[in-house]
């Protein structure tokens, strides 16, 4: 964050964040933003953690938009296959560019060999 963002902007951010991650699952996006919610109400005065609060609202925020990913089946079909719900925001990455102990390494091989 190159300048300071408003705790009102972040708040906005989780909203529209819950908004696409949890699209059609009204249950969930409503717990979602009543957590929120009450994360804010918790902090309703300006003090020497504001700053971290706000870094950390917008944190979960760009999380919830771009790593979360919801599973879907069929209604009343208990042995359906789960679907991916992947919106154009998710992040995607690729085998190449895992890292361990902060070296990449790469997979020559899927796991299920």
């Amino acid at each position: 964050m190159s300048q300071a963002i408003s705790a009102r902007s972040a708040y906005r951010q989780l909203l529209r964040a819950t908004r696409i991650a949890f699209r059609n699952d009204i249950r969930v996006m409503l717990g979602a933003r009543q957590e929120a919610r009450r994360n804010f109400d918790n902090h309703p005065r300006v003090g020497i953690d504001t700053p971290m609060q706000i870094k950390h609202a917008v944190e979960v925020a760009d999380i919830l938009k771009h790593n979360i990913v919801q599973g879907v089946r069929e209604k009343g079909d208990e042995d359906a296959k789960w679907e991916l719900r992947i919106h154009d925001d998710i992040e995607r990455g690729d085998n190449d560019s895992i890292r361990v102990n902060g070296k990449q390494v790469k997979v020559d091989k899927p796991c299920s060999s």
